[in-house]
């Protein structure tokens, strides 16, 4: 069994919670460049000091968001892989659950998302990637396994496409104001599955 955390320890931990629940509230309504770490300390309701207790800067905190939106990414395919439908359904459900989350997140969340992107760490962007490639090579691996996609393309091909088709769509998304994710998420799918989709037997 695993040691349960010391009171120290959740202290800790409950702080940079509150940290972090107060920066989002603050950059969504604010912006990031606008937001101050004075302001996130008064909202956390802790001493400025404690602040970089818990991050070396404001641009850490930011990584540590863009960490999490990452993270919730990789759950939401996971649970959609492990769900009911065919592997062409399933990748449908991870665009359009995927763009209505972002949505459902309010506009001010697009310009979050945009300082995410423009100030990503150099060190991490490799890394991230190819954790993204990862995780739609697994679900392009499932239809292999199903006989659902084509095998005339390698897998790292077609994953190359899913994952920049992904990201062009989200990038226009946070870039124009009037772009319409859910609906171009959901076409956009739904051509990805048939382009991907195997050529049926006679």
């Amino acid at each position: 069994m695993d040691a349960q955390p010391s009171r120290r320890e959740r202290r800790r931990l409950e702080i940079r919670e509150r940290i972090l629940t107060a920066a989002v509230s603050l950059f969504e309504a604010q912006g990031y460049e606008a937001t101050t770490v004075n302001e996130i300390a008064q909202a956390a309701d802790i001493a400025y000091g404690t602040f970089f207790n818990h991050f070396p800067s404001k641009l850490d905190l930011l990584r540590e968001l863009s960490d999490r939106s990452l993270r919730e990414v990789f759950a939401n395919v996971e649970e959609v892989r492990k769900g009911p439908g065919t592997y062409l359904e399933r990748l449908v459900l991870v665009f359009e659950g995927a763009a209505r989350q972002a949505e459902e997140k309010g506009p001010q969340a697009r310009d979050l998302i945009n300082a995410m992107l423009a100030l990503a760490f150099p060190e991490t962007a490799v890394s991230d990637d190819r954790r993204m490639r990862l995780l739609f090579r697994q679900l392009l691996e499932d239809g292999r396994a199903e006989g659902a996609i084509r095998d005339d393309v390698e897998l790292e091909v077609l994953a190359e496409v899913v994952v920049g088709t992904w990201y062009a769509m989200f990038l226009s998304w946070v870039h124009d104001d009037g772009y319409p994710l859910r609906d171009r998420a959901s076409a956009t799918a739904r051509f990805l599955a048939s382009t991907l989709a195997a050529a049926p037997t006679d």
